[in-house]
């Protein structure tokens, strides 16, 4: 977009593709249904959505990667909005890292899932 300064995380998950993917879509199904719009689809690699963080377009590209033994995830989220610089500016950089925080929790949360099914509940102590 005009705006650049994209954003990218990558996360190691111990999962097939496939179940990543369905993780994903998941995920989003649990959301509003008129948050996000489907841009590209690729099963089970490449995943890109255009949503509306707090007001602000932005587009979002998931690619999932076969490894051996693992898969990785990528995330990269891309500012449409001509604002984001300025609001960079003016928030001292602290929405980007903000939106950091959002992708590396959304990751982690579906690496959990992933990873460890069984901790979803209460803790089983």
């Amino acid at each position: 977009g005009i705006a650049g300064m994209p954003i990218e995380k990558v996360f190691a998950i111990d999962a097939e593709p496939a179940d990543i993917w369905q993780a994903l879509w998941s995920d989003l199904a649990a959301g509003e249904p008129n948050s996000y719009v489907v841009e590209h689809s690729n099963w089970p690699h490449a995943l890109t959505i255009s949503v509306d963080l707090a007001g602000m377009p932005s587009r979002i590209a998931y690619k999932i990667t076969p490894t051996p033994g693992h898969s990785e995830v990528s995330v990269t989220l891309d500012p449409l909005s001509v604002r984001y610089p300025l609001l960079q500016i003016l928030t001292l950089g602290r929405m980007r890292t903000s939106i950091e925080m959002l992708l590396v929790q959304g990751l982690a949360n579906l690496k959990q899932s992933l990873e460890d099914p069984l901790e979803e509940g209460d803790p089983a102590e």
